[in-house]
């Protein structure tokens, strides 16, 4: 990446002289994230909204960078256990965690403190992150061992995991070095990260990819509930790391201090585009893509759940399906039985009046057709969420998920 394309000073990489030595200053980045930008106007949209609509309310109040209002959410515990019972356990709570968790460094395999993920990469846990160093054979004036801290971890690792360090530039705002090596779930193992050459260049090599300020903002804007960003500097003491009850139903301080009586009826008054655009901030907005690149033939298209589910019969001719038809936002998905039927009898259920019942006269696995798991280039495969009609030709043969590898 071309830091002058940005208009910033690209900084320099941090090189090894001795152990804990010439370690960049840190932070993160992320990986598999459909980060984009997010607005920062306060409050939802109230009026009704077309596909094409870019309100910059579609926000979830959008408080990621906002100071005052926000409630200790242990207080969200008293009055709404049995939602908050397992939400600790979904994948938007573990989405962004120190790279020290106990779930990163059993990702990275360091039991022991070390590890050798890939030949020639070699990995420490250290107080304040997990040091990654770059051992080359046989080093050259521009070629010589390197080492990023790693003080972050991406993703629940439902699907993957991937870790970051940042660089403070020379106007001391925070840019992102993304790690090069991406631990993929289907694999048990790791693998390139998505988006990164099959051969590494820049100054960072075998460890990475480093990216300027915005995508940092992008980045911890949709694997978190609050951070701030001063003067463009990461300020790591705001950050609430992962998305929890705040970020998708706004600042609670005055809903809290008023013992519930002062509400938000987003959620209750919400068109259905409205409720999937909320959930669209992060997953993605169909007003996001270009025109061609909403396609069935379109890989790429199924890691954009809302973009495809827009695009669907059983949304454009249902007066109030959303996300939260089928999903629990509030459930990890291995206790809310999400490969089931229940979702589609709940429309499809035998009626004379209701839809058409399935063509080919399964009564099971419907996901299996007509929602079927399609692996991406990297090990990685997503549930296609634009449901159709697929000819026979046209159904996936079943990624290992489907083949029998449980999901989570």
């Amino acid at each position: 990446m071309d830091h002058r394309q940005h208009g910033e000073e690209r900084p320099r990489p941090g090189r090894v002289s001795g152990p804990g030595r010439g370690v960049p200053a840190i932070g993160l980045l992320v990986a598999l994230c459909a980060a984009r930008a997010v607005s920062y106007l306060p409050g939802p949209s109230t009026g009704d909204t077309s596909a094409g609509d870019t309100s910059a309310s579609f926000a979830p109040s959008d408080a990621v960078e906002t100071m005052g209002g926000f409630a200790d959410e242990s207080r969200c515990i008293e009055c709404h256990a049995e939602l908050t019972e397992f939400f600790s356990e979904t994948g938007h709570a573990r989405t962004l965690i120190p790279a020290t968790h106990p779930d990163s460094l059993a990702a990275l395999q360091m039991e022991s403190g070390s590890s050798e993920p890939v030949p020639g990469l070699q990995l420490e846990v250290l107080p304040d992150g997990v040091l990654a160093r770059h051992i080359v054979g046989d080093q050259t004036p521009d070629r010589s061992d390197s080492q990023l801290l790693l003080q972050w971890c991406f993703g629940s690792g439902d699907h993957a995991r991937t870790w970051a360090g940042t660089l403070t530039d020379s106007r001391g705002t925070t840019d992102l070095v993304e790690f090069r090596q991406t631990h993929y779930h289907a694999i048990d193992g790791f693998d390139i990260t998505p988006g990164q050459p099959v051969s590494p260049d820049g100054y960072f090599q075998e460890l990475g990819m480093l990216y300027d300020r915005p995508k940092a903002r992008r980045c911890f804007a949709c694997h978190s509930t609050r951070v701030m960003f001063p003067d463009g500097r990461l300020d790591e003491s705001s950050l609430q790391p992962g998305v929890t009850c705040q970020r998708c139903h706004g600042r609670r301080q005055a809903h809290v201090e008023s013992a519930g009586q002062i509400t938000d009826s987003f959620w209750k008054t919400a068109t259905q585009l409205e409720s999937v655009n909320r959930c669209g901030q992060c997953h993605r907005r169909a007003d996001e893509q270009k025109p061609d690149e909403i396609s069935p033939d379109n890989p790429d298209i199924v890691r954009f759940q809302p973009v495809g589910l827009i695009q669907s019969a059983c949304f454009t001719r249902s007066p109030e399906m959303t996300c939260m038809t089928c999903h629990d936002p509030h459930k990890p998905l291995s206790a809310q039985n999400s490969l089931g039927i229940w979702q589609c009898t709940q429309c499809h259920d035998g009626t004379p009046d209701g839809p058409v019942q399935c063509a080919a006269g399964h009564r099971q696995d419907c996901l299996r057709c007509h929602m079927p798991r399609v692996r991406q280039r990297k090990p990685i495969d997503f549930t296609d969420h634009w449901i159709r009609i697929r000819k026979a030709n046209e159904i996936p043969d079943p990624a290992p998920s489907q083949a029998g590898e449980k999901v989570d």
